[in-house]
């Protein structure tokens, strides 16, 4: 006969209790600690499949009995006992000293004794040492098993396959400091480890662990560019649960607005025939523009950073205005006006001339000579040997009796509009 196979009979008394379901393992002068494993033979198998238990070593003395029971689901919740109390001597010994113990029914059986029909999840068996009588303990002996599908099992746990999400907010397009709140999903949600965020390889802040299957991480780092943003998984026990990683999420982040950092102004000399600059600063503009601006209406076509200030400019109020622009936006900033004076008195380069006869009765000539800028209109004082002669205001003069013997000049006023005017006096002439 099979060593596997022999029962010692049991007292009637014993079989009669645990017919009636009495048996109970009770506590009283009992040791109930973990002895060691139990070895699940064959360690994959169906719901079909034979399955012996053996111990990791022998029963501690006094106990010469033993039981074993099955906890999981579909089961009672204080297990189901598969072997009744049984001698310990029945069974053979393994190499090692342990009890080889052959379940005689299968898992199919006991689930069917049970009243469920499908098989999932994990299953444990305990083999507890005792007496034959009464319900003291010496300790268990156990091992789980777990139903992959309804009809098979291995004795190893099943490595849980995860995967992993990620969202971010705020929808990009953002701008760079904008707080980033990334957050990763991992399914099953029971899964224990932490998620590394990456922008591409490179790490985001620390790892993050995962409670009730999310992370999150929020950052203000992210600069101008496309990131590529991935969170990954990495599971606690990887013999448990495998790691996973999200698809990298394409993120844009843009430039800031520019911002004004000094309000514009106009400076240098404002005056006509004069230069001035629109002084101004932005932080973030690639480009800046300028117009400018005549009594607050922009003057059209000149767009430089410098105007030349030209007559038309003269005693009307001038502003420049700046726009800064980058990727994301611009910014705006206007001078206070200037109002425009006179341009310097134009100058005389070349004095002016008398030409003529110098006779009396013989008209004389004035020339204006030459003026920078050049003048557009001029006007004449004749004088008497330094004295300004009545009526004599023409460029031509004829000199009277009055005039003969003495010395004769002519004074030139010249004027352009914008500007201070200009005189010059021309050299003497003594008529004859």
């Amino acid at each position: 006969m099979n060593a596997l196979a022999v029962r010692r009979p049991l007292a009637a008394s014993l079989v009669t209790a645990l017919a009636a379901g009495a048996f109970v393992l009770g506590t009283d002068a009992a040791r109930a600690e973990s002895l060691g494993a139990l070895e699940v033979t064959p360690g994959n198998g169906t719901d079909a499949t034979g399955i012996a238990l053996t111990t990791a070593a022998p029963c501690p003395e006094p106990a010469t009995n033993l039981i074993v029971s099955v906890k999981g689901t579909g089961f009672p919740a204080e297990g189901q006992i598969v072997v009744s109390n049984s001698p310990i001597a029945t069974y053979a010994a393994s190499q090692t000293g342990g009890i080889v113990v052959p379940l005689t029914q299968t898992m199919r059986d006991y689930a069917s004794t049970a009243g469920f029909t499908t098989l999932t999840g994990r299953y444990d068996f305990t083999l507890t040492c005792r007496p034959a009588f009464g319900s003291a303990t010496y300790g268990d002996f156990s091992a789980p098993i777990w139903f992959t599908s309804d009809t098979t099992y291995q004795s190893t746990a099943p490595v849980t396959r995860t995967s992993t999400t990620l969202a971010v907010a705020p929808a990009a397009p953002v701008v760079e400091g904008t707080a980033v709140k990334l957050t990763a999903t991992v399914a099953p949600a029971t899964a224990a480890g932490t998620v590394r965020f990456l922008d591409g390889a490179t790490p985001i802040g620390a790892p993050v662990p995962v409670t009730g299957g999310t992370a999150t991480l929020t950052t203000s780092a992210l600069t101008a560019a496309t990131h590529g943003l991935k969170a990954e998984f990495v599971p606690a026990d990887p013999a448990a649960v495998t790691g996973s990683a999200s698809a990298a999420l394409s993120y844009t982040v843009k430039i800031k607005a520019p911002v004004v950092t000094a309000a514009a102004k106009v400076t240098g000399t404002t005056k006509v025939g004069s230069a001035v600059t629109c002084a101004v600063g932005f932080n973030g503009a690639s480009t800046v523009g300028y117009s400018w601006l005549r009594d607050g209406a922009v003057i059209a076509g000149v767009t430089g950073r410098t105007k030349a200030l030209i007559p038309a400019d003269h005693a009307h109020k001038i502003a420049c205005r700046a726009q800064g622009t980058n990727t994301t936006g611009s910014a705006v900033s206007t001078s206070p006006a200037a109002v425009i004076g006179l341009g310097p008195a134009v100058k005389n380069t070349v004095r002016p001339t008398i030409s003529g006869a110098h006779r009396t009765g013989r008209a004389e000539t004035a020339r204006p000579g030459t003026w920078t800028p050049a003048a557009t209109t001029y006007t004449y004082v004749w004088s008497r040997d330094g004295r300004a002669i009545r009526g004599a205001t023409r460029a031509a003069y004829t000199p009277t009796t009055a005039d003969r013997g003495h010395k004769l000049t002519v004074t030139v006023t010249a004027r352009r509009a914008g500007y201070a005017n200009g005189t010059a006096t021309s050299g003497w002439v003594r008529v004859g």
